[in-house]
């Protein structure tokens, strides 16, 4: 990991890294997004906007932290498409002025919201059993508070159901303040969804992300640069396994 991570901090993306944009950019569930007044963010705008101040040391601190031994392992819910659901979160958790307990809450829950993946297939309750098992994953002091567990265990139960099904799980953890909840699953779903782009199909034309369920605007700015991130996964990030040389896509 921390081959691709100097890579990818020290903004070593003169490859070119749209490719992939540019072959589903004209994808039906696209076009409204894309050919609205919001103008798609880039991966080196937001790698610069990080490195203009300290976020970028958190960034780093936070993708190292994450406990591989812990996840799901598999191509398309592995430590891939966690470190980038991290990286999306933080970036809509500082687009959103979260709190410092906020962020703890919504980037701990990236780290680990797909432990109780038993497999890759459309699974509605591995959310909450990885709401079950995070309790046991996680040691930040904010924790003593029952209430941020309850909102921790809350969102990573809820990332696998739909919003529809938010009133019941707030009502479940006995969760009080409505506005932090919805912001707090608001931004951990989107980013869970912004790396839907890694999943294609129609011949890799067309990407299983619709910005259309999107909740946050800022997420709906961000569909260039998920594809960016993902590219770049895809032509940097090399791991050995079991002593088998295996190129990891996802």
């Amino acid at each position: 990991m921390q081959y691709l991570l100097e890579l990818f901090l020290n903004g070593n993306l003169n490859q070119t890294l749209n490719e992939d944009f540019i072959k589903k950019q004209n994808n039906m569930q696209y076009i409204e997004t894309i050919h609205s007044q919001l103008e798609q963010q880039s991966l080196i705008a937001i790698l610069q906007q990080l490195t203009s101040g300290e976020s970028i040391v958190r960034l780093k601190y936070e993708l190292d932290s994450i406990d591989e031994e812990e996840l799901y392992t598999s191509f398309i819910h592995g430590i891939n498409h966690n470190e980038r659901v991290l990286f999306w979160a933080y970036v809509l958790s500082l687009q959103c002025g979260l709190d410092e307990v906020g962020t703890r809450i919504v980037l701990d829950a990236s780290k680990y919201h797909d432990v109780g993946r038993i497999n890759d297939l459309v699974d509605p309750s591995h959310g909450e059993r990885s709401a079950s098992a995070i309790i046991e994953l996680v040691n930040d002091p904010i924790y003593e508070n029952p209430e941020n567990m309850k909102l921790l265990q809350a969102i990573v139960e809820l990332h696998s159901l739909n919003d529809t099904d938010s009133e019941k799980v707030r009502k479940k953890y006995g969760i009080t303040d409505k506005k932090t909840f919805y912001t707090l699953f608001s931004i951990l779903k989107d980013a869970d969804a912004l790396d839907r782009i890694r999943i294609t199909y129609m011949q890799d034309t067309v990407s299983c992300l619709n910005p259309a369920y999107l909740r946050l605007l800022y997420s709906k700015r961000l569909l260039l640069a998920a594809h960016e991130l993902n590219e770049f996964y895809m032509k940097n990030e090399e791991h050995t396994k079991g002593g088998k040389h295996e190129k990891y896509l996802y």
